[in-house]
């Protein structure tokens, strides 16, 4: 995956939005920690899985 093409965009873009979810969640008493740490755990490891696309490629 290169930088900048359509792929890396759009996991660039479901990162962002699980990263704000998460913050969202954090600040949000009802929601319970579990939930939140599983969102903000699919963030990075969205964002684990996109650098490691660009590194093989």
């Amino acid at each position: 995956m290169r930088r900048g093409s359509k792929a890396d965009e759009i996991m660039t873009l479901v990162f962002l939005l699980l990263a704000t979810a998460t913050i969202v969640c954090f600040f949000i008493s009802s929601v319970d920690r579990s939930v939140t740490l599983s969102i903000g755990g699919i963030a990075v490891v969205i964002r684990l899985i996109q650098y490691a696309l660009r590194y093989f490629n």
